[in-house]
C-alpha cells in the first residue's frame, strides 16, 4: 500500500514538473498606473483572444477568453 501511495506521489510530481509552460503569469497592475492585458492563443501572438484593461480609477473591462499568451504593458495615471 505505502508503494502505491509513492509510486502515485512520485508520477504526480513528475507530472507537474513536466506541464510545458505555455500560460504566463500575468504582472499585477501597480497602484498608480493603466495596464492592459492581451491575450493570444499561440505564441506568434497572431490570433487575439481576449483582453483584460485596469483603468487607474480602479475600473475592470474585459473581454474574450483571458487564458493563453500574453503582451502586458502599462502606462502611469495623469
Amino acid at each position: 500500500m505505502i508503494r502505491r501511495v509513492l509510486a502515485v506521489a512520485a508520477l504526480a510530481t513528475a507530472t507537474l514538473a513536466t506541464v510545458p509552460s505555455a500560460a504566463q503569469a500575468v504582472p499585477r497592475c501597480p497602484a498608480g498606473y493603466m495596464c492592459n492585458t492581451q491575450y493570444f492563443s499561440d505564441s506568434a501572438r497572431t490570433n487575439l483572444v481576449g483582453v483584460k484593461t485596469e483603468f487607474c480609477d480602479g475600473q475592470v473591462s474585459t473581454w474574450g477568453r483571458l487564458s493563453g499568451y500574453i503582451d502586458w504593458s502599462s502606462s502611469p495615471c495623469n
